[in-house]
């Protein structure tokens, strides 16, 4: 089963970016509108209670909450390093910081849908493999 963690806290975006990861072939769609709540997520991951996802979709910008920190966590954890990174803002200065942190994509929510599926695709290509 391909599964993806998708954190953003605009129920719209969310509604958006899980129709196209499920058209692309991923069967599981975690949303989170919480670094906290996405963080459980990966711990129960680790410890085997449930499956790690096969990518992360991140939004930095979550309200009271910063999406650093869940960038951190993630390079902060070898168990986890394994899990690709795309970082969906509405902020492209973010990307140079992004680029520190060694994401695998930025995408901006500027850029649309067809740039997302697109950059979705490279990022988890077994998922069209079925």
């Amino acid at each position: 089963m391909k599964r993806l963690l998708l954190v953003e806290d605009e129920p719209k975006d969310a509604m958006s970016a899980a129709a196209i990861a499920e058209s692309l072939g991923i069967e599981s769609v975690e949303a989170c509108k919480t670094v906290r709540r996405a963080m459980l997520s990966l711990e129960k991951g680790m410890s085997g209670e449930m499956p790690l996802p096969d990518g992360i979709i991140l939004d930095l910008d979550l309200g009271m909450e910063s999406g650093y920190e869940l960038l951190r966590y993630w390079r902060g954890h070898p168990a986890l390093s394994h899990i690709p990174v795309m970082i969906w803002s509405v902020v492209e200065e973010q990307r140079e910081i992004c680029e520190m942190f060694h994401v695998n994509a930025f995408v901006s929510k500027w850029q649309g849908p067809g740039v997302f599926r697109q950059t979705l695709a490279e990022l988890i290509p077994h998922a069209l493999a079925g």
